[in-house]
């Protein structure tokens, strides 16, 4: 008897998994706190050069009078420089505004002025994190299991977050952001595979669909305590405290049968499978020796490539697959770290970021099978694309009264490019045979993950270049690359309602769904079945 059938058995969304559910997906809470507290302890700080030790109170760049031994004096202070006497000297000591936070990593560290490019290295340290999180998600949860690989990630949020308010460099700060970004990252994706094992097929949308929402719940939890907790340090301790407390929660996440069941590990995976059972209502009267499980052979990737090069037709489907997930993750993380450097106030930015992404998902969960794989996904790209450039007309021809159109154009963007991420994985799944299936989610994934990376310096070009075009600069690269990637996207076939490619031929003749005489898209394994019973 195989997994699939022993899952019919016990349950397919029972009372089990629906409990196992909610727990499981709690965890990409943290991934999206742990992630985007960035947007809050190291965007902009308000700052200006500190004359001297008598200088203790905050005002805007400008004439600055201060009382000193030889009186009165007045001095005329920039960000980054200090003129007195018609000379100009760069400042080695800031004052910040404490009006909207107490104090941030920028203030804690004084990443501003000649520092201010490693902003950019910090936060491509988080990205390359998310990089070797997302090779380790898949190879830990191989080797050590689901479970233990979920266990992880969590014990590298703890351990990243608790620990960095105490560093006294900011080198060692970075480096506790890659683990960070590594452990979210991994605390992100062991969800999506065990809650995928856990539930039978129609009920696998419906779990990815609940760590999206989860995701979504914890930019919101963010954006409360942020608010209330203007100290970096403080809001990182009470972030460690919510991820400590989820530990707890671990105990009672058992590991995934089917995984159990792969590695021989037999009684243990009935075990539970029988324990589910129980919960849901259902008997399962099975033996050991009654369980089979399919092999799955994995592809080296000389293998993966020499398989890929037998079609052209294939090889030019990646290279626009992999230029697409470089786009949606660029914009993506360009939009949704960057929060903080679009006018107007940074929790209401944030909380229109994080709304945009959340009505994005519901509407994904309505549409995606009742419009198409393509039509969907590339007509976010393009809209999505076109949005970002238009901030050019925003930046250039708009006075300060009109700036809110930038910020709101960005956010029309975040709401597409969503959509597209929400799209691309089962999109790319659809379009490689089963031998190259998995290989090529690991490549896309990967080329997303440069995107992201590229993001970080992306986002600096607008101080680089301090002008109004610079403003929309970073906007404008990032929607450049989407419009690009979602016309080329419409060079790429329908998946809607195929079977999955088990071949390469089968790749290669990917056809749009037929319909039924309602006009009604079928599934073609349906199409088939049909046909072999009439």
């Amino acid at each position: 008897m195989e997994y699939d059938t022993i899952l019919r058995k016990v349950g397919e969304f029972g009372k089990y998994q629906k409990v196992f559910l909610v727990i499981v997906a709690i965890s990409s809470i943290f991934n999206a706190m742990t992630t985007f507290v960035l947007s809050f302890v190291f965007g902009e700080h308000a700052h200006r050069c500190k004359i001297s030790d008598l200088d203790d109170h905050y005002t805007s760049p400008g004439p600055v009078l201060l009382n000193t031994t030889n009186g009165i004096q007045e001095y005329n202070v920039t960000e980054c420089h200090i003129q007195i006497n018609g000379t100009t000297i760069e400042c080695n000591d800031w004052i910040y505004d404490s009006s909207l936070f107490k104090a941030t990593i920028i203030s804690k560290f004084d990443v501003v002025c000649d520092e201010k490019l490693y902003r950019a290295h910090f936060l491509m340290a988080h990205y390359v994190g998310l990089l070797i999180g997302s090779i380790l998600s898949g190879l830990l949860s191989d080797l050590v299991g689901r479970k233990p690989t979920m266990l992880i990630g969590i014990v590298m949020l703890l351990f990243s977050m608790g620990l960095r308010p105490f560093m006294p460099y900011f080198s060692l700060v970075s480096i506790l952001e890659f683990f960070n970004g590594a452990g979210s990252m991994i605390s992100y994706m062991c969800p999506f595979i065990i809650l995928t094992e856990m539930v039978g097929p129609k009920q696998r949308i419906l779990a990815n669909f609940a760590v999206y929402i989860t995701f979504c719940a914890g930019n919101y939890i963010l954006l409360f305590l942020a608010y209330y907790l203007r100290d970096w340090s403080v809001l990182y301790w009470v972030i460690t405290i919510f991820v400590a407390a989820y530990m707890i929660v671990m105990i009672f996440v058992s590991e995934s049968p089917r995984w159990l069941l792969s590695r021989g590990r037999t009684r243990e995976g009935l075990a539970i499978l029988k324990k589910m059972a129980i919960f849901n209502g259902k008997t399962l009267e099975i033996s050991v020796e009654n369980v089979v499980v399919k092999e799955i052979h994995r592809t080296s990737f000389l293998d993966f490539v020499k398989t890929l090069m037998k079609s052209k037709k294939l090889v030019g489907r990646l290279l626009v697959i992999c230029l697409n997930w470089f786009a949606i993750a660029m914009t993506y993380y360009g939009i949704s770290m960057n929060v903080a450097k679009f006018s107007g106030d940074v929790f209401v930015n944030f909380a229109a970021s994080s709304s945009a992404e959340f009505v994005a998902i519901i509407f994904c969960w309505i549409v995606t099978d009742r419009v198409g794989r393509k039509g969907l996904f590339s007509s976010a790209m393009i809209l999505g694309g076109v949005t970002c450039i238009c901030t050019i007309f925003t930046s250039l021809y708009a006075d300060k009264s009109l700036l809110w159109l930038t910020t709101t154009l960005a956010m029309v963007g975040k709401f597409f490019c969503t959509v597209t991420f929400f799209v691309i994985f089962l999109f790319t799944a659809e379009l490689f045979p089963t031998v190259l299936r998995a290989s090529v989610l690991g490549v896309a994934s990967m080329t997303g993950r440069i995107g992201s990376i590229s993001s970080a310096y992306v986002g600096e070009l607008g101080d680089i270049i301090k002008t109004k075009f610079g403003v929309a600069l970073p906007l404008i690269v990032l929607g450049s690359f989407g419009l690009m990637a979602g016309l080329l996207s419409l060079t790429l076939p329908d998946t809607t309602n195929t079977c999955l490619p088990e071949s390469i031929d089968d790749a290669k003749g990917i056809q749009i769904s037929k319909k039924n005489e309602n006009g009604t898209a079928v599934n073609e394994c349906e199409l088939e079945t049909l046909t072999e019973k009439i």
